[in-house]
């Protein structure tokens, strides 16, 4: 009985099962989303872009299925526009950006809008100089707020993060279950999405999200009240587009 009735839900339809309100740790990679995940269910999702999330942090996250994008997320570079959706379908909305349009020296600026076709901010691709640690994103909110996506390696938080993964003994236990080098190799490159209003003593120790292309991105506690889902998942994959990604090797 219980097995046949889990077996009937599996065959239902296929649509998202995670809140985007909810979660706190994304992943829009083929290898996302390990933990959780059963094999029917990624079966059921061949041939489509998921996004597989978790809503909490924790010794063992439960990922799920949040979302589907109706534009490839790997391969040649993409600057187009694209949205999430509930359904495989695409016919129920969750947000969208725009076609991107020119912002100050040869950046791109996209709109991103709610399922109602409402503007919920903007994500600008800022364009490449001679500094080769200057922001490459920034995430602008309607009320003001101000997020740059920094390459890691340029910052504290990434030196700070790394030493105190070494000195904490749950860092081993959690990293297995939830880190992005476990699937995908670290593919991308690596991002921390920053406040810069925030001239704060734990300014340049804090961050509101990290990522690394669509592999993986994890939302802080402080990013988490302060940072839209929606935008931090645009942002996200957005930036993931930009690049050349190339499918993660199989395991051998």
């Amino acid at each position: 009985m219980f097995g046949k009735k889990k077996h009937q839900q599996q065959q239902g339809p296929l649509a998202a099962t995670l809140d985007w309100r909810d979660i706190r740790m994304f992943s829009a990679a083929p290898g996302g989303g390990e933990t959780g995940v059963t094999d029917e269910l990624r079966r059921r999702c061949a041939g489509l872009t998921p996004v597989w999330a978790a809503p909490a942090k924790g010794m063992v996250p439960r990922w799920g299925l949040a979302a589907f994008v109706d534009a490839p997320v790997e391969g040649p570079k993409a600057d187009g526009a694209f949205g999430l959706f509930t359904d495989p379908e695409y016919q129920r909305p969750i947000c969208r950006l725009l076609e991107p349009e020119i912002d100050g020296d040869s950046g791109l600026r996209y709109t991103a809008t709610d399922e109602r076709g409402e503007t919920i901010g903007t994500i600008t691709k800022v364009a490449p100089t001679r500094r080769p640690f200057k922001h490459t994103w920034r995430i602008t909110t309607p009320d003001g707020l101000s997020v740059q996506g920094r390459n890691a390696w340029a910052t504290k938080q990434r030196h700070v993060r790394e030493a105190r993964g070494y000195l904490n003994p749950l860092t081993y236990v959690v990293g297995a279950a939830d880190d992005s080098s476990w699937a995908t190799g670290n593919r991308g490159r690596e991002l921390f999405w920053v406040d810069p209003a925030d001239d704060s003593r734990r300014a340049n120790t804090t961050y509101l999200m990290s990522s690394t292309s669509a592999d993986f991105a994890r939302l802080t506690d402080q990013g988490a009240g302060l940072l839209d889902r929606r935008l931090a998942l645009l942002a996200v994959i957005g930036e993931a587009r930009s690049l050349d990604l190339k499918p993660p090797t199989p395991p051998v």
